[in-house]
């Protein structure tokens, strides 16, 4: 009994993370992402594949300047 409590609470546990981790790759989280990041760029005008693939490329960057320059470069690129 006691494993079947701890499997179910595991589960339960890998579900609410794999929702939650859902959240992060929808356009609005990116686009709020990048204005934070390179608030220059306007990036209201991505769609939400565009805001969510530059998110993504961004978050590779090491440092904050070289993923603002890479945001400001990628968004206008879109633009």
């Amino acid at each position: 009994m006691k494993k079947l409590i701890v499997l179910t609470a595991a589960a339960v546990t890998a579900f609410a993370g794999v929702a939650s981790a859902q959240g992060y790759n929808t356009g609005d989280f990116a686009r709020a992402a990048l204005e934070r990041i390179a608030p220059e760029a306007d990036a209201s005008g991505l769609t939400n594949a565009e805001a969510v693939a530059i998110y993504n490329q961004v978050q590779d960057e090491t440092g904050a300047g070289n993923a603002k320059s890479k945001a400001e470069s990628l968004i206008r690129s879109y633009q």
